[in-house]
């Protein structure tokens, strides 16, 4: 997993060796201070050099502003590092997701999935530049300091690197615990996140049932489980902090007393105890570095765990070794002997068959309607088409290939969809229309809103076809809505058709109006037709009834009704 992420430095090197050498630099001259002011003590000043004694001062002040922009150009271009990192990481991992076959996202929540777009990453970039540069220099800061410092007298030395160890062997007690808090916050943010996201996504059931209040304490619910996540990291934290810092300020206190000692006994003298005393802050100051990195990469990779989760997640749907990508599909679909199941949650038994053998054939150009209660399998069916799901055992054929040999970009660049619910992105009518073909021109974006009915409601709208439609669409009516997500099939121009339940929703005037656009849709196309209204089924050249995942009937409309079985009771109970 270390490999997977330092990979993402490759791309920006300079600003990572930019970022190394300030460090570097700051490192080394900090160090120079204390060097310089122990010559000033211990024989500028009792020899009255005050040449040697000015000259040392301006090599401090020329210190302290090379530190000072040393310490600029780390921070602007560190961070900068961290930003350009960050946004390559969230452009593959939503790359990544673009990949991810349906199953993901139906046993995923929303919530966690931006979270880790967007909190998750954030810390990642903070880790990944803070860290490198915070323990670079922190690690030769301390070596830098105690070098100098054995090198003057190793008894002082020796005496103020006693304490060390046992701040290491405190801080390494922690990092497990705080690992683990930092993983469970990151896991109930996410639920903090899908919560807020069902809630906002929902509001006008929300508010259609007064379920404000029930809401209200969802969300209370899964905040106090994040409110207590939380505390449960503060309070490893101030224990880890805690004990570290009681070690620390006394280190401080340590080189007085061991430097007084020592002076008494001939050991030392005044100036390597003042010198002594100043390494002491370059010592201290680099050990709080140093925590701040032990709690800065739990919590980076705590987060990298989450990203790298998804990273290594496989689509279930992979295009075969020489996989067909046809020049023309004629659009004969054939399904032999088909069984599918959905996936089961995790942590629940095997799901039950969804469809058990069946066998159906749709010869091109032609309507079929698929009819049957809710949850038969229609709409499984209709998936298993652009294979948006993969059938356990049997074939999906189109023009007699597998489905399973083709390549799902060409395969679905032939199957155009018309849901019950169509989605419409928060932008312009023209952006949702022209999904369907992003090469199209105005002209053929104008074709396609009038063949399905919707362009003179566009143009009544003050701004056309830039007008917004909300989020969801939520500017426009589900007939609007409907017709819209129609034009773009007709600006896709499939060869295959997949109406699933697209007039269901519609009041009269809106349903003619769809059902005009998709009978001028469906001329010379291979349709396939999900419907419980008589008006959209009656029409078709064949039907299918589906009932419990199995073909009960088939046949024509007048057909299954002289048959007075499943169809007619169907018939008789919705009157479609």
């Amino acid at each position: 997993m270390l490999k997977d992420f330092t990979k993402y430095y490759g791309p920006h090197s300079r600003l990572f060796v930019l970022d190394m050498l300030t460090s570097v630099t700051i490192a080394i001259f900090t160090i120079l201070i204390p060097k310089i002011a122990y010559d000033i003590l211990s024989d500028y000043l009792p020899n009255k050099d005050f040449k040697n004694i000015i000259i040392s001062l301006v090599y401090i002040g020329i210190i302290v502003s090379i530190l000072a922009t040393a310490d600029y150009f780390n921070v602007k271009w560190g961070h900068i590092l961290g930003v350009r990192m960050e946004a390559d990481m969230r452009r593959d991992l939503f790359s990544h997701i673009q990949k991810l076959s349906f199953s993901y996202f139906d046993r995923t929540k929303t919530g966690h999935i931006m979270s880790r777009l967007s909190n998750d990453l954030t810390l990642i970039a903070e880790t990944a530049h803070h860290s490198p540069e915070d323990l670079l220099i922190s690690s030769l800061t301390i070596v830098g300091a105690f070098c100098f410092m054995f090198y003057q007298n190793w008894w002082f030395a020796l005496l103020t690197f006693f304490p060390l160890p046992f701040i290491i062997i405190w801080g390494s007690v922690f990092m497990r615990r705080m690992k683990r808090s930092f993983r469970q916050v990151r896991k109930r943010i996410a639920d903090l996140n899908s919560q807020v996201e069902n809630s906002i996504q929902g509001i006008r059931e929300v508010k259609a049932f007064t379920n404000e209040e029930y809401q209200v304490e969802k969300f209370h619910e899964v905040n106090t489980k994040f409110r207590n996540a939380r505390e449960n990291v503060f309070g490893t934290m101030a224990g880890f902090h805690s004990g570290v810092i009681f070690m620390i300020q006394g280190y401080s206190a340590l080189f007085v007393g061991a430097g007084a000692v020592l002076v008494y006994y001939g050991k030392a003298n005044i100036a390597e105890v003042f010198t002594f005393f100043m390494y002491s802050r370059y010592i201290v100051m680099p050990i709080f570095r140093m925590l701040n990195f032990v709690e800065q990469f739990q919590q980076g990779y705590t987060a990298f765990e989450r990203f790298h989760q998804i990273m290594v997640e496989e689509p279930d749907i992979k295009d075969r070794h020489n996989a067909l990508a046809p020049a023309a599909v004629k659009g004969d679909i054939e399904f032999r002997n088909v069984y599918f199941k959905y996936q089961p949650e995790e942590g629940k038994e095997v799901n039950e068959w969804i469809l058990e053998d069946v066998s159906l054939k749709i010869p091109a150009g032609r309507t079929v309607a698929l009819v049957g209660e809710s949850g038969a399998g229609k709409s499984t069916i209709a998936a298993l088409v652009p294979r948006f799901y993969e059938v356990e055992s049997g074939k999906v054929l189109i023009d007699g290939n597998d489905v399973m040999d083709l390549k799902q970009k060409s395969l679905r660049e032939s199957v155009g969809v018309v849901q019950q619910s169509p989605f419409l992105f928060d932008d312009s009518i023209r952006e949702n229309i022209v999904i369907g073909n992003h090469n199209a021109s105005e002209e053929e974006v104008i074709e396609a809103a009038k063949n399905a009915n919707i362009y003179d409601f566009i143009m009544s709208m003050p701004d056309g076809f830039d007008s917004q439609v909300g989020e969801q669409g939520v500017k426009l009516s589900g007939g609007q809505k409907q017709r819209i997500s129609i034009a773009r099939v007709f600006l896709k121009n499939p060869a295959i058709l997949i109406f699933d339940e697209a007039t269901s929703a519609l009041d009269n005037e809106s349903e003619a109006l769809v059902q005009e656009s998709m009978e001028r849709l469906c001329r010379e196309r291979t349709t396939l037709v999900i419907a419980h209204r008589l008006s959209t089924v009656r029409n078709a050249d064949y039907i299918y009834c589906i009932k419990e995942g199995k073909i009960a009937e088939e046949g024509g409309h007048g057909e299954l009704l002289k048959l007075n079985g499943y169809y007619n009771r169907l018939y008789s109970m919705h009157n479609f």
